[in-house]
C-alpha cells in the first residue's frame, strides 16, 4: 500500500503451535505513538482471538486467510452501516465499506507500476476476480467499430469467443458498457431475456466502461472523461450487488481504464520510435571480397521513446572500409534527429578520406554548432583488408573487440578522449593496430549489456567468447547468439551490435579486385595505372603477370 500519515501497532495471533496471523492498529499521526500500555492491551487481544481461533480449528472449522485484510473501523455509526456479504466483519458497523477499499488501493500500487497489458491483467485478476470471487475476467477495447479483447483471465472462453470482434452498435451488455452505462445482471437469465445474449457460463455478470482521458473522437464520452474499453466479469453463482461493491467496482474500472489508455498509448508510440529509428539505419552493409559484415539493434523495452543509437559500415577505395557505432545521450526525438546529422557527418568525412581521430574531431566541432545540449560517445574503425592494418579512433565509447582466430578475446585500446557535443581545445587522438587473418572485430553500444554490472567492459568479453564457442565461424549465428544472450527481460537503453569477420588471404579461385580513380587529362595517369597494377599484384603475389597486363 502507498505511504499514509499513519502509525502502526501490530502483534502476533499465536497459540501454542499454531500462527494464525498478525493484528494491527493504525491511528493517524496527529494522534502521537502508542504507549506500552496500549501495547499490553493489544496483545492481550491477540491472545483471546488466537485462542478462539485454536477452539474452531479444534472443533473441525477451516481456518484459512481471505484474499484480502480485514479491516474494521472504530467508533462507527451504526445506522450507517450496510451488510455486504463477503466483506468486513458481521456485526461490525462500517467494517464491509472498509475492507472494500483496500483492493482500490491495491490495485492502485499495481496498476502504477503496470507497462505491459498483461500487468494490467495481472492487477485486475489479483484485485477484482479474486477478491469479488469472479470466474472470469475480460478487458476489452474499441476499434474500426469493434470491440478487440485485450486480456482475459479465469473460465473466459465463452466470453472472450462473444466479445472478439463483435459489433459496437450491436444490442449486447458489452456494447452498452461502452456507451458509458455500466450493468451489473444478478441473473444471467435476465441477459438472455433482455440482450437475447448469454455466455453460457455464468450465472451473475458485471460490466464495467473503462474510462481515460485521452481525446479519440469515435469513442463516446461518461462526464469530462471518454470511455476507452470495457470490464466485464462473471460469476458462477446468481450475485447481488450491493451499493458499496457497485461504487468499489466502478473506481476500479476507472482506474484500469487509465491504465489501458496509457499501456495503448504506449504501444503506438513503441511502434512509431521504432519504426523511426531503423528508417534512420543503413538498410544494407557494405561487404568486400575480403569481409562480411552483420549488425544487429535493440530498442529498450521500458520506454517508448526514440533512442539514438546508431552504425554504418562505409567501404572506401582499395578494399578499406571505416566500421562506426555510437550512441546519442537521451530517448526523444531529438535524440533521433541528432542521431541523423551526426551519422550523416561520420560518413561524409569518412568518405572524403579522413583518419578516424580526424572523422571524430571534425564532427564534434560541427556537433557543437548544431545548438544541442546532447552528448553523443562514437567508435570510428578504419579497416585495411589487405594489410591488416586497423586504426581505431573513440569519442567516449567503448573500445570495439577483436575475437582472433585462436578464440582469444582483445581489445583494441585506444585514447578514450570526450563525447561528441563537448568544445575541447586539442585534437581527438587515434591509435593504430595489426591484425591476424580470420580475426572477428565487434564494436557495441553499452546498451548491449547489463547497465548494473560493475565491469561492463569484461562482460562484453566474457559474452563474445561464450557466444564464438556457440556459433562457431558463423557470423549471424555469433551476432544472434550476443544479441539475445545480452537481452535482459526489461532492456534499459537501446543496442547496437556491429561484426566484422576478415578472411585474410584468398585462395586462387577467391575474386580479387583493387580501384584507382585518375582525373582526366592527367598527364601522369599512365605511370599512376602502372605502379597501381604492379603494387597490387605484388601483394597478390601475382607479379608475374604484371608485364602484361
Amino acid at each position: 500500500m502507498p505511504p499514509y500519515p499513519y502509525v502502526a501497532l501490530s502483534v502476533p495471533v499465536t497459540d501454542a503451535d499454531r500462527r494464525f496471523g498478525a493484528l494491527t492498529v493504525l491511528r493517524l499521526e496527529t494522534f502521537g505513538t502508542f504507549r506500552a500500555t496500549e501495547h499490553a492491551d493489544l496483545q492481550e487481544i491477540g491472545n483471546e482471538l488466537a485462542t478462539a481461533l485454536a477452539q474452531l480449528a479444534e472443533s473441525g472449522a477451516a481456518i484459512a486467510a481471505g484474499p484480502t485484510p480485514m479491516l474494521v473501523p472504530v467508533g462507527s455509526d451504526p445506522d450507517t452501516s450496510i451488510c455486504t456479504p463477503g466483506w468486513g466483519v458481521s456485526g461490525v458497523p462500517g467494517s464491509a465499506g472498509t475492507s472494500l477499499m483496500y483492493p482500490l488501493r491495491r490495485l492502485d500500487d499495481l496498476l502504477n507500476q503496470a507497462t505491459t497489458m498483461d500487468a494490467i491483467v495481472g492487477a485486475a485478476r489479483h484485485c477484482l476476480m479474486s477478491p469479488f470471487r469472479a470466474q472470469a475476467l475480460v478487458l476489452a477495447s474499441a476499434g474500426e467499430g469493434r470491440l478487440w479483447v485485450l486480456g482475459h483471465s479465469g473460465t473466459s472462453s465463452g466470453m472472450v469467443r462473444s466479445l472478439h470482434g463483435a459489433g459496437l452498435d450491436a444490442r449486447t451488455p458489452a456494447a452498452e458498457a461502452m456507451r458509458g452505462r455500466p450493468l451489473f445482471i444478478s441473473d444471467s437469465r435476465s441477459t438472455a431475456a433482455d440482450f437475447g445474449w448469454s455466455d453460457g457460463e455464468s450465472q451473475a455478470e458485471a460490466y464495467l466502461p473503462l474510462t481515460g482521458g485521452a481525446q479519440i473522437t469515435e469513442l463516446p464520452f461518461v462526464g469530462n472523461t471518454r470511455v476507452v474499453g470495457v470490464c466485464c466479469l462473471s460469476f458462477k453463482e446468481p450475485r447481488r450487488f450491493p451499493p458499496e461493491e457497485r461504487a468499489v467496482l466502478r473506481m476500479m474500472a476507472g482506474k484500469l481504464g487509465a491504465a489501458v489508455e496509457r499501456v495503448e498509448l504506449n504501444t503506438k508510440q513503441r511502434a512509431v520510435a521504432e519504426y523511426l529509428q531503423r528508417r534512420l539505419l543503413p538498410p544494407t552493409l557494405r561487404e568486400l571480397p575480403r569481409m562480411t559484415t552483420t549488425a544487429r539493434y535493440r530498442p529498450a523495452t521500458v520506454t517508448s521513446k526514440v533512442g539514438g543509437d546508431w552504425y554504418d559500415v562505409i567501404e572506401l577505395p582499395g578494399e578499406r572500409m571505416v566500421l562506426v557505432v555510437g550512441d546519442v545521450e537521451g530517448h526523444a526525438l531529438e535524440s533521433a534527429a541528432v542521431m541523423g546529422q551526426v551519422r550523416t557527418a561520420v560518413a561524409a568525412y569518412a568518405a572524403e578520406g579522413h583518419r578516424p581521430a580526424a572523422v571524430i574531431d571534425r564532427t564534434g566541432r560541427l556537433l557543437t554548432q548544431l545548438g544541442t545540449d546532447l552528448l553523443v560517445t562514437c567508435c570510428v574503425v578504419a579497416l585495411d583488408t589487405v594489410d591488416g592494418t586497423a586504426e581505431v579512433a573513440l569519442a567516449g565509447h567503448p573500445a570495439p573487440l577483436v575475437l582472433g582466430p585462436d578464440g582469444n578475446v582483445g581489445a583494441l585500446e585506444a585514447p578514450a578522449n570526450m563525447p561528441l557535443g563537448i568544445d575541447v581545445p586539442e585534437a581527438y587522438q587515434g591509435r593504430e593496430h595489426t591484425l591476424e587473418p580470420g580475426y572477428v572485430l565487434m564494436l557495441y553500444s553499452n546498451g548491449l549489456g547489463d547497465c548494473t554490472a560493475s565491469d561492463p567492459d569484461a562482460d562484453a568479453r566474457a559474452l563474445l567468447s561464450a557466444g564464438s564457442r556457440e556459433a562457431g565461424t558463423d557470423l549471424e549465428q555469433l551476432a544472434d547468439h550476443l544479441i539475445t544472450d545480452s537481452s535482459p527481460r526489461h532492456r534499459r537503453d537501446d543496442a547496437v551490435l556491429l561484426l566484422a569477420r576478415c578472411g585474410g588471404a584468398l585462395g586462387e579461385d577467391g575474386p580479387r579486385s583493387g580501384n584507382l580513380h585518375i582525373q582526366r587529362r592527367d598527364l601522369q595517369g599512365v605511370k599512376k595505372a602502372r605502379d597501381f597494377v604492379h603494387d597490387r599484384l605484388s601483394s597478390w603475389d601475382l607479379t608475374d603477370m604484371s608485364d602484361a597486363l
